[in-house]
Order: structure tokens, then C-alpha cells, then sequence
């Protein structure tokens, strides 16, 4: 299933939260999950698998990031952590714009 039109709140550690960036999330069937966001002009991709239970761990190889997002059943949030060079924080996703797709 692929959600086009994501918002993400990001909360920083040592800064204020970010509220009201978009994002596109992709989780199929065979438990992969891809977040992928624009950040000034360059696209930052997560991808990860599903370890269990809606309990996803995932990195970024472009911005050496490694994150982890947790889905409850039938919610439309996922929710986790991230770091990225030393910084870390949380974030929420609200999943929005649904699409199916075939893969």
C-alpha cells in the first residue's frame, strides 16, 4: 500500500518539534516498508522490514540514518525513533493518500 501524502511531525532532542512536512510511505505485503521525503531538494529514503508485530527498524544509507517506526493495528499513525550523525529524536507519520498498488 503506498501513502502518498504523509504528514510527519519530527521532534529533536535538543530543538523545537517539526510539524506539517510530507512524506511518502510504502508498505507492501512481504513486510518492506520505504519512507522517502525531500530534504532542501534531496530525496531521503528509509527502508526497512517489518522484525514483527507492526515493529519496523529501518536506515538510510544516504544520510547514515537508522530509525525505527511502530504501527498499532487498524491506526493510521506510525510512531518511532531516529538518529542521523549523532542527532536523534522521534517522529510521527500520519498516513494519508492512500493508493494501491501492484508490485
Amino acid at each position: 500500500m503506498l501513502y502518498n501524502h504523509c504528514q510527519v511531525t519530527t521532534y529533536h532532542v535538543d530543538d523545537a518539534a517539526w510539524v506539517g512536512n510530507l512524506c511518502s510511505v510504502r508498505i507492501d505485503d512481504d513486510g518492506s516498508i520505504l519512507v522517502e521525503y525531500d530534504d532542501d531538494g534531496n530525496t531521503v529514503q528509509y527502508l526497512g522490514r517489518d522484525v514483527g508485530g507492526g515493529h519496523y527498524v529501518l536506515d538510510s544509507k544516504s544520510i547514515d540514518g537508522r530509525a525505527t517506526l511502530h504501527r498499532t493495528p487498524k491506526t493510521d499513525i506510525l510512531e518511532g525513533f531516529w538518529i542521523v550523525r549523532g542527532y536523534e529524536g522521534m517522529w510521527r507519520i500520519h498516513l494519508r493518500g492512500i493508493q494501491s498498488i501492484e508490485i
